[in-house]
């Protein structure tokens, strides 16, 4: 008899929790029959957990999965949702942290487990949401195959730093450029990021006088990543908080050094294999960029300790430790 399980999967999409949800579908147990959310309520909308409670009251199932933060008002069976991080409470609306510590707060003390992605993002749920820390699992995320494997090298002819990411402020992205701008290092270091031009970063572009050096990429396929890590000279990623930062293991698979920030999971994430400093400080930002360039023996040991890092992450462990807390085979903290 297999076992049933109602799987809120309008998280599908390109997103990393979009990511996260194909991994851990596409590895599925046998014994598994998926039924799936059928309301098409967009996501993050408020009154997701009352959809959610009537799609489980509709249903027969055993127990219903979320991969993402939103969980149902009531259920008749357990449930297990992911909150990755609670960037909510920091950079988002007086009404987001209010909803969070209330409603998201109350119905995750009734989760048979709540899954997160680091040990930094499960010491947050437990210090401010009072999630009991005995029904919170820790399981990292994973990092493709493909970033391990790839010799394709984005040719640009000129060596660059890479931001992969989106624009929230939590990203810090205007301190990481203003660093660029003081770094002492040679002029024909270009500085790449992902999406497209807009206003703000424009403006402090055009104060900073880097234009030329600046080069937005749009949207990267994610098939093109790997070589745009593997052609980069570093990767920057010095955010202000992260759950979890899976560009830091993609450049790390990549054989890529990362300059990241010492704040959130990021130094949790990163192991020793990537150089940390102070998201805060500016100059500690271009002091962390002038060593990659300027010290060759740091710079190849990174190159060294990043993919034995990086090799840690696996999606296929990541999709079995899932499986396990869903099923409620012995669910137990399994990040390392």
């Amino acid at each position: 008899m297999g076992i049933r399980v109602l799987i809120d999967g309008r998280w599908d999409g390109d997103t990393g929790i979009g990511r996260l949800y194909r991994e851990v579908m596409a590895r599925r147990p046998q014994e598994v029959m998926p039924t799936f959310v059928k309301s098409r309520m967009g996501l993050g909308n408020l009154l997701t957990p009352w959809m959610l409670a009537r799609e489980i009251r509709r249903t027969p199932a055993d127990v219903f999965y979320s991969p993402s933060f939103m969980p149902p008002l009531d259920s008749r069976m357990p449930f297990v949702f992911t909150i990755h991080d609670l960037m909510h409470l920091f950079y988002y609306t007086p009404m987001h942290r209010l909803y969070y510590k209330t409603v998201i707060a109350r119905l995750a003390a009734k989760a048979r487990n709540v899954i997160t992605v680091s040990h930094y993002s499960k010491g947050q749920l437990v210090e401010l949401l009072g999630i009991d820390e005995r029904r919170i699992t820790v399981i990292y995320n994973g990092v493709d195959d493909a970033y391990h494997r790839n010799t394709r090298r984005h040719e640009a002819g000129r060596p660059y730093f890479f931001y992969v990411g989106n624009r929230r402020k939590n990203k810090n992205l205007p301190a990481m450029l203003t660093a660029f701008a003081r770094a002492a290092i040679p002029l024909d270091f270009m500085f790449f990021l992902s999406g497209h031009p807009d206003e703000v970063l424009v403006k402090l572009i055009r104060q900073l006088g880097i234009g030329e050096r600046v080069r937005f990429l749009g949207r990267i396929p994610e098939g093109d990543l790997p070589a745009y890590y593997k052609g980069a000279f570093a990767t920057c990623f010095v955010s202000l908080m992260e759950g979890f930062g899976l560009p830091v293991i993609e450049s790390m698979a990549s054989g890529t050094p990362v300059l990241t920030a010492t704040a959130g999971s990021l130094p949790e994430i990163a192991g020793g294999a990537a150089l940390c400093v102070d998201p805060l400080d500016s100059a500690a930002i271009a002091g962390g960029m002038e060593r990659l360039v300027n010290d060759s023996r740091y710079y190849r040991q990174l190159q060294e300790q990043g993919p034995e890092r990086a090799a840690r992450f696996s999606w296929g462990e990541t999709a079995a430790q899932t499986w396990k807390v869903i099923l409620d085979k012995h669910p137990h903290d399994e990040g390392t």
